[in-house]
């Protein structure tokens, strides 16, 4: 059976409740956006951050190895695109989803329950709603453009599409044919020479990370299955059994050519 739009509009107000719940858990106030979110998520929740190669269309992981969950985020993505991806599925983890093997289609399927959910948790854990309110509420010029989208995507570390559904979500831009407007803008690549106008640069964090320095594995996770795997140990049969999946979806989360 099928959401009725109450349902949906429930489900996801619960889900940003839960984000909200789970930034009490970090040491960063609401109203501030987070300084490194690879690094608070590994201080603030049982769940180990892992940036490495996958599979093309791959984005992202969340699996249970023995004694360790685990966040698996694609190397090959952007920084801002990076971090999105860890918000959703630290989502998955705290809102007890299970595990999850993410593609880009799927990370934008708002028919699926479970990923509309970790989205919209996504979404308020990187930029709760007292932090949009506030960084908009102090800028000199919160006229709702292009600029304003940019802005508050430097200030988050998003993505300038993530920033404009911010601002609809956040209900701080309401008119539907300025929001389509901003979408055209955005498609139409205008954000980088804004960005460029503007002098924002991105933040310097562990989503930053150069694929020379990947796999990114974090001390809880060496001498797991996975870093095995990775550090060419124990081969795809040995992975799969021990976090549960067939060879097949581990071809398909790290590529053929590198099983």
């Amino acid at each position: 059976m099928s959401e009725t739009e109450p349902q949906r509009e429930r489900r996801r107000a619960l889900a940003s409740a839960a984000a909200r719940e789970a930034r009490e858990q970090t040491e960063v106030a609401l109203d501030q956006p987070l300084p490194c979110i690879v690094t608070t998520i590994e201080q603030s929740f049982d769940l180990a951050v892992v940036i490495a190669p996958l599979g093309d269309g791959l984005a992202g992981m969340y699996t249970k190895l023995p004694n360790l969950n685990v966040a698996l985020i694609a190397g090959k993505d952007a920084a801002v695109r990076r971090r999105f991806t860890l918000a959703h599925e630290l989502g998955h983890h705290y809102l007890g989803h299970g595990p999850r093997w993410d593609d880009t289609a799927s990370l934008k399927d708002e028919s699926d329950p479970d990923e509309s959910a970790a989205n919209r948790f996504a979404a308020e854990f990187i930029a709760p709603q007292p932090a949009v309110e506030r960084f908009v509420g102090e800028l000199d010029d919160s006229a709702p453009t292009l600029e304003l989208v940019c802005r508050l995507a430097n200030h988050f570390a998003i993505s300038p599409q993530a920033a404009r559904i911010r601002l609809e979500t956040a209900e701080v831009i309401t008119d539907r044919r300025l929001l389509g407007r901003l979408d055209s803008e955005i498609i139409d690549g205008q954000a980088k020479p804004c960005f460029e106008r503007l002098k924002l640069e991105d933040r310097d964090d562990l989503c930053r990370l150069p694929s020379a320095l990947l796999p990114r594995l974090p001390a809880e996770a060496r001498g797991s299955a996975l870093a095995d795997f990775l550090d060419g140990r124990i081969s795809a049969a040995e992975l799969a059994a021990a976090i549960g999946s067939s060879i097949d979806q581990i071809e398909v989360a790290l590529g053929r050519s590198v099983v």
